[in-house]
């Protein structure tokens, strides 16, 4: 039995359009968009006093309170604006008791009652029970009439009603409700109505409660699909875009709940796939589903839960909302996801869930203005999403993604101080921002401070455990440092979030290389390129071959890598002499290189294209020294700042620099930055071992030693793997 359903102490409001029938029969577009405007009036006077509209029942609504001040306070603005427009009559029926929300939905006595006090009014009033009269402070603005004690059909116990008096509300009498009731009495089609809606609900709970067994015991996995506009006048529609970005970033809050990221889903756009082949894609048992439909200054939003094994619904719902109310629903709807899963949320959980995004509609429209534009990946649009990003936190300057959207722009432009200061500004304000934190570690990271982008990572998740940007940024920094088995950990939970992306298989089949688990590096590796083809995946993939000795599966990687008609030029000429270089290949990897340079010369200049290396020592080789020490000289000109110091300790840029210094034969300085390079996480030993520009330091005792400690740290790292939740036998 589901132990997921919410009992509370709320008050219950039901409102009533006043001769409904009568005004459909005479016009119907006129009736619709008065039923349009009242839903409108009611959700943003409901938001506005902390109450939440439930549903609406056909020209009814219904809604739930805190407390029963402010229901009267909603009920009053609402009565009033009706009664200063005069286009409709309202009856209002309130009243306080223990009721059941599930399924986005309220059950209990509490409402059934509510329904029959709000039935017996007269056109523009409000009553209510005693329950909501005890309730209220003692010092209130609320004036009313007693009308007595009713035996209400339906209703166990007598029940007794007041009536609020403040203008510009009717006040029925006593005598007008004994009328009403009578009435109904006598058109019994609307108490059978009214008993087959009371039935029907009842039996939903049942059945919620005992037949349809909610407790879930199934992976809890969800991919959210793209959600559908299917508004034909709004093509460019940014908003279905965001609410699935937004409710996954919900869902990636919850610990217990793996959420396939925006990245793997955005390119879903066929609603007619098949989901069962999508969820074994993806690997999760659920899958939602939503779509948005606009409604003049209202959006409707349409949602469907789905257990896709058994191919049923486990919710679904519809959401009408304007203004800030629209802002809730991602909230909304990543609650009732976890509640429908049968997972509990932690008071840190329910905290960052309830989060709204912003209190200003107008400050969300420029943010989501500003994504668009970012999403374009160009300086230009980068430059017109910083003015949108500013002009969304100018209006609400609370709104923090609108500072995380800001700072990522920036150190996209590499303006990383700006990028800092806005990050530090966002986190003042909520020092509990995952976006900010991930956003502050990339900062971090371009500028070469790993272990600041590692602790920035570490809080992110922390804040939100299923975070896959973060979590994938993390594992990076973690390769980078050589802490190899937490890096396999988090690129494997990475393969189950963004199970589309070939960038987390690819890293993992990496790690299994240098840890000499060949198979397994193998099929992962053969996973991402199935994924996406990729130079640097064929790069090591090659590599492995040439650590077994089988030179001529390796150059089956350098055809492959060359009818790559994807990547750029340079970046494909790079990597076959690359693979070339270690295969013994020299004066080829000479020609690849040369034209690598040829199509980009600005890679000579890039501290973290190595291109120029070999092919300094091919030139070396070949007698070319003018040419090699050219590269040699600028190549490490640009790894170092004033002082001959390494322009950051990253141990890519020290084994550059050692493989320089053995170039220069300056074998004193190339072991010296060797050594440091394995200090801070160097642990690719096959880029040492099988190196020709180490070829004359094979006997000298630094250089032994430094592979034999690089060798204890495989040792150990592989007993790490073992003892971790790494299975080496993981079958993809």
């Amino acid at each position: 039995m589901s132990s997921g359903l919410n009992k509370k102490l709320s008050v219950v409001f039901f409102s009533d359009i006043v001769g409904y029938t009568t005004l459909m029969g005479k016009d119907e577009d006129k009736a619709f968009e008065l039923i349009k405007e009242n839903l409108r009036i009611h959700t943003e006077v409901t938001a506005k006093y902390h109450g939440q509209v439930i549903k609406e029942l056909g020209d009814g609504i219904l809604a739930t309170f805190e407390t029963a001040e402010e229901s009267l306070k909603a009920s009053l603005e609402i009565q009033k604006y009706w009664i200063k427009n005069g286009n409709i009559q309202l009856r209002i029926g309130l009243h306080c008791g223990e009721i059941i929300f599930d399924h986005g939905d309220v059950f209990g006595d509490a409402v059934n009652v509510t329904a029959r006090i709000q039935g017996i009014g007269i056109p523009s009033c409000i009553i209510f029970s005693r329950q909501i009269l005890q309730l209220l402070p003692k010092n209130n603005s609320f004036t009313h009439n007693e009308l007595g004690v009713f035996d209400l059909k339906n209703v166990e116990k007598d029940i007794d009603l007041f009536a609020l008096t403040n203008p510009p509300c009717s006040a029925p009498t006593r005598k007008d409700l004994i009328k009403n009731i009578k009435f109904q009495d006598k058109s019994p089609w609307k108490f059978w109505v009214g008993m087959g809606v009371t039935i029907t609900l009842i039996l939903f709970l049942i059945y919620s409660l005992v037949w349809n067994n909610y407790t879930w015991e199934k992976d809890k996995s969800v991919a959210v699909l793209p959600f559908v506009n299917v508004d034909p006048k709004t093509p460019q529609d940014v908003y279905s875009k965001d609410i699935t970005q937004e409710i996954i970033s919900q869902l990636a809050e919850i610990n217990d709940i793996k959420v396939i990221s925006y990245s793997s889903i955005e390119n879903i756009t066929n609603p007619n796939l098949n989901l069962d082949s999508l969820a074994k894609i993806l690997e999760v048992s659920t899958i939602l589903k939503g779509s948005i439909q606009y409604l003049g200054d209202m959006t409707k939003v349409n949602v469907q839960f789905i257990d896709v094994e058994e191919n049923k619904n486990l919710w679904t719902s519809s959401f009408t909302r304007s203004g800030q109310d629209l802002l809730r629903i991602q909230s909304v709807i990543a609650k009732e996801i976890s509640r429908v899963l049968g997972i509990a949320l932690s008071a840190k959980e329910e905290a960052e869930i309830g989060k709204v995004l912003t209190s200003s509609p107008e400050a969300y429209e420029w943010y989501l203005k500003a994504k668009e534009k970012y999403s374009e990946y160009n300086p230009e649009s980068y430059k017109v999403a910083i003015e949108y990003f500013k002009k969304a936190k100018e209006i609400d300057p609370n709104f923090t993604l609108a500072y995380a959207g800001l700072a990522d722009t920036y150190s996209q432009l590499s303006m990383f101080d700006s990028s800092n200061a806005v990050s530090e500004k966002g986190l003042l304000i909520d020092s509990n921002s995952a976006e900010l934190y991930k956003t502050r570690g990339n900062t971090y990271y371009y500028l070469g401070q790993l272990e600041n982008a590692k602790k920035s990572f570490e809080i992110a998740i922390s804040i939100k455990p299923n975070y896959s940007e973060a979590i994938g940024n993390l594992a990076t920094v973690n390769m980078i440092q050589g802490h190899l088995a937490e890096a396999l950990l988090l690129q494997q939970k990475s393969t189950k979030l963004k199970p589309t992306s070939f960038i987390p298989f690819q890293i993992s089949g990496w790690i299994y290389r240098i840890l000499n688990h060949y198979d397994l590096a193998l099929n992962w590796l053969e996973k991402a390129n199935s994924i996406k083809f990729d130079p640097v995946t064929s790069e090591q993939i090659a590599y492995l071959y040439l650590e077994q000795g089988n030179r001529e599966k390796a150059f089956e990687s350098i055809n492959l890598i060359l009818k790559d008609s994807i990547h750029d030029l340079d970046f494909v000429y790079s990597t076959v002499g690359l693979i070339s270089f270690w295969s013994g290949e020299i004066e080829k990897s000479e020609e690849y290189f040369e034209k690598a340079i040829l199509v980009n010369p600005e890679i000579l200049n890039d501290p973290y294209n190595s291109a120029s290396i070999p092919l300094a020592f091919a030139y070396q080789k070949s007698n070319q020294n003018e040419k090699a020490d050219s590269l040699i000289n600028n190549a490490i000109s640009i790894r170092q700042k004033g002082g001959n110091e390494p322009i950051e300790n990253d141990p890519i840029i020290l084994f550059d620099l050692a493989q320089l210094e053995a170039l220069k034969n300056n074998k004193t300085k190339a072991l010296e930055y060797l050594n440091q390079a394995v200090e801070f996480g160097f642990r690719d030993d096959f880029h040492i071992i099988n190196n020709p520009i180490f070829d004359n330091f094979r006997n000298d005792m630094m250089f032994k030693n430094i592979i034999n400690n690089i060798s204890q740290m495989h040792i150990e790292l592989n007993r790490k793997l073992k003892s971790s939740e790494i299975q080496l036998n993981t079958n993809l």
